[in-house]
């Protein structure tokens, strides 16, 4: 009887790091997303009809042009997720007094919908340009094109095989006077209306500054205690570093993508810092595994690093002056990459993985982080490939442990 039970624990053990070692966690299901730096079409009312201007381009390359480096990608995941900052609008309604506005007329949101783009957040410090009668335009204009939208409390829930995940597009205000109302309706959402994990899209920071805050670090570790499983954040316009709390993922900055707010790349006022620049950007891909009963299981995250324009693909860095911005990204080579990649590694705690080469490009494979939902992960058990421990026999009911793994936050 010893014998077998002996047997029976290696199998387990075995099939365990199996699990473990292929990345998935033998999840029944899974959701791809794919999240973007920060979008802006069109840009000044005041330079529309500059030759260097988003809509000129729109007007001589067409609407395909801008996002035609990631189409691919973006129709072969689950959910294509953008922050907008900016207004669709055909009028200049209510314009605010302030140094930059954004506003495209609403014909350029066809160009959300040729790429592949599935939803926008619109939490951000431009979506009130315009007043109230621009949001109103632009929620109306996306709905009308068929990308999903989700602003604060008015959160997006994504439906797949069963398996529901929540977005909610976060502003400083929120989280800041009104985090009790949101942590509360995390609770309900999971707990009534079936939702296995959450997302927050948080629009915060400093601008063109190349290391995150501590104030917004704890407040990410609040969120993932409140219920969050991955923190997107957009605003400082350049490429930031990525934290793992809980064995949940943060990403601080990804920087700009296709942002038509400015017609060259730009760097903070009086900025000395070289890689602090608009051209270092990054797409990341999220897998998120669910059991057969549509319970969480993990995650595992991969960064793509990119230029914000293809102007000046051999840009190096430091020099002078900055490359024009047309509006197209662009995929890296692994040379091309490296400043993309220390921007990454200065601003993360924990231990970067290096760069791979994919089909001619670079790319960042993260490990899979298994939940703690459901198993307990000993905190002495790192792996080689990163992974933090073997899971135990899963617990009768489901809790989350405070825990950080290796990679810090």
């Amino acid at each position: 009887m010893r014998g077998i039970r002996f047997r029976s624990l290696c199998v387990i053990l075995l099939a365990a790091v199996m699990l473990l070692a292929s990345g998935c966690a033998a999840a029944e299901k899974s959701i791809l997303l794919t999240f973007t730096g920060d979008v802006t079409l069109g840009g000044k009312d005041e330079g529309r009809n500059r030759s260097t201007s988003f809509d000129s381009y729109a007007k001589e390359k067409g609407y395909d042009w801008f996002f035609a480096n990631f189409k691919e990608m973006f129709e072969n995941d689950d959910l294509t997720v953008i922050n907008l900052e900016g207004v669709l609008s055909d009028r200049s309604y209510d314009e605010r007094k302030k140094t930059h506005t954004f506003r495209g007329d609403t014909a350029l949101a066809e160009i959300l919908t040729r790429s592949g783009i599935d939803a926008a957040g619109l939490s951000n410090n431009h979506i009130k340009d315009y007043g109230a009668q621009g949001i109103k335009n632009t929620k109306e204009t996306l709905d009308k094109n068929g990308i999903k939208w989700f602003q604060d409390f008015t959160y997006y829930v994504y439906e797949k095989d069963g398996v529901k995940v929540a977005l909610f597009a976060l502003q400083n205000t929120i989280l800041y006077s009104k985090q009790k109302q949101l942590y509360t309706k995390i609770k309900e959402l999971r707990e009534n209306e079936g939702v296995s994990a959450v997302i927050a899209c948080w629009h915060t920071g400093t601008e063109y500054k190349g290391k995150h805050n501590s104030d917004t670090e704890q407040r990410v570790k609040t969120l993932m205690d409140n219920g969050v499983d991955l923190v997107i954040i957009n605003h400082p316009h350049v490429a930031q570093g990525m934290g793992v709390y809980n064995n949940r993922s943060v990403f601080y900055s990804l920087g700009n993508f296709v942002f038509g707010g400015n017609p060259n790349i730009r760097a903070g006022k009086n900025s000395k810092d070289p890689l602090a620049i608009s051209l270092y950007a990054m797409v990341v891909q999220a897998r998120l595994t669910f059991s057969n009963e549509g319970n969480y299981l993990g995650q595992q995250t991969t960064v793509y690093p990119v230029y914000s324009t293809g102007a000046k693909p051999d840009y190096q860095v430091g020099t002078q002056p900055y490359p024009e911005n047309n509006y197209q990204p662009i995929r890296l080579t692994l040379e091309q990459a490296e400043p993309v990649y220390q921007c990454l590694v200065r601003d993360t705690a924990g231990t970067v993985p290096e760069m791979t080469e994919n089909n001619g490009y670079a790319e960042i494979v993260f490990p899979y982080l298994p939940a703690f939902d459901g198993f307990m992960v000993p905190e002495d058990s790192e792996s080689d490939d990163g992974m933090i421990g073997i899971p135990e026999a899963s617990s009768p009911k489901l809790t989350r442990e405070a825990k950080s793994n290796s990679a810090g936050i």
